[in-house]
């Protein structure tokens, strides 16, 4: 005898369930570099608004053309990181939003196998009760009445 649909389809919902906890956990990375990308740039920033202070203070005082070069050089390498850190947060935050999209649907797949099982369930316990109704039923044709 093969097994209830019910039964049959807790095998989907389950695999479904797998899909939905792995996409959890890809969107939990994603927003985590999101987030440590934005760290960085906001570092970034903060040093290179230091350094510049730094060098506005000293050049006051008189610089070499060599420290000056030296410093605006740096001050450079500075911002093309930056610039490379802003690039590599619009691409995960990009990730981020395609990992959402993959969350969503394995969430919506999950939940839909969710009403199928119940409906299943459902479906088979009305068929049960319909056909103990019946059994009853037979029963009670077959008996006949003791004052008779």
């Amino acid at each position: 005898m093969s097994k209830p649909r019910s039964q049959r389809l807790e095998v989907v919902l389950a695999v479904a369930e797998r899909k939905r906890r792995e996409a959890e956990r890809f969107l939990a990375d994603a927003r985590q570099r999101v987030g440590q990308g934005e760290q960085g740039i906001v570092q970034l920033q903060q040093y290179l608004s230091e350094y510049q202070q730094q060098f506005t203070h000293t050049g006051r005082q008189g610089v070499s053309i060599d420290a000056l070069q030296s410093r605006q050089a740096f001050m450079q390498k500075i911002s093309q990181t930056m610039h490379q850190q802003e690039q590599a947060l619009q691409q995960a935050r990009d990730q981020l939003q395609q990992v959402q999209a993959y969350w969503q649907q394995a969430y919506a797949r999950e939940k839909g196998i969710e009403k199928l099982v119940h409906k299943a369930r459902e479906e088979e316990l009305q068929q049960r009760e319909h056909k103990l109704q019946q059994e009853i039923d037979e029963r009670s044709q077959h008996l006949r009445p003791r004052y008779i």
